[in-house]
């Protein structure tokens, strides 16, 4: 799902999530506090936006792929990052140009929320990961989302248009909703095994910025964190 978030606003969208709230003090260090990465490790970015994650893992001595559905989000993690590789893929069709097995990690923050069918999804980030590789990925909290259903039926699977203000200005974004059923049941049609679930601490850095949001964040969940093996 192509959002303009995305390609017509990229380079703002780059700026933004060096140092914004939810994004780089909330769900960039949440995410990462699962990633328990071991020098020359390689690592497949899916989704990789402007490459803020891919950095942090080479940091960690990680060896990372990224891809995006976005074109201009891949120029962008190319300067940012300087990734092994980076491509652009519609992770609806899979992951077709990624051999079998040759992945320790494969990682997808705030992504899966434009796939409609994550059961395909899934099975194709097992395929790649080697056994006993380990898939972690953040996504709207099933919670939070509720709020904007139009049909008020939280096991429904619905498509959601919103306007975010992420880069200063209204933006239309697309994605789906899911149940936190929906969302698990996906994991285990894969033949994943779940070894952490976190539903994220905000960092006290938001304090100094904004202390509304700090304590609606430290109360009430936004994103949810999950990581799983193969």
């Amino acid at each position: 799902m192509s959002n303009p978030m995305y390609t017509k606003f990229a380079d703002e969208y780059a700026g933004v999530v060096q140092n914004n709230i939810y994004n780089a003090l909330l769900e960039r260090p949440s995410i990462l506090a699962l990633l328990d990465i071991q020098q020359g490790q390689k690592v497949l970015d899916v989704g990789c936006g402007s490459g803020e994650h891919a950095k942090e893992i080479q940091a960690r001595g990680g060896v990372v792929t990224c891809l995006d559905l976005s074109e201009e989000m891949v120029e962008l993690t190319k300067a940012n990052a300087n990734p092994f590789q980076a491509y652009t893929q519609d992770l609806s069709e899979g992951l077709p140009r990624e051999e079998d097995g040759i992945y320790d990690w494969v990682i997808a923050p705030l992504v899966i929320h434009y796939i409609e069918d994550l059961v395909s999804l899934f099975k194709e980030v097992k395929r790649v990961l080697k056994p006993g590789g380990q898939f972690l990925f953040s996504t709207h909290h099933p919670v939070n989302d509720f709020e904007s259903s139009p049909s008020g039926n939280y096991f429904a699977i619905e498509r959601i248009t919103e306007e975010w203000d992420t880069i200063g200005e209204p933006v239309e974004v697309s994605f789906y909703r899911r149940s936190l059923q929906d969302l698990f049941g996906s994991i285990f049609s894969a033949s994943f095994l779940v070894s952490a679930v976190s539903e994220g601490a905000p960092s006290s850095a938001i304090a100094e910025i904004n202390p509304e949001a700090y304590e609606r964040l430290s109360k009430n969940p936004s994103f949810i964190y999950i990581r799983c093996v193969s």
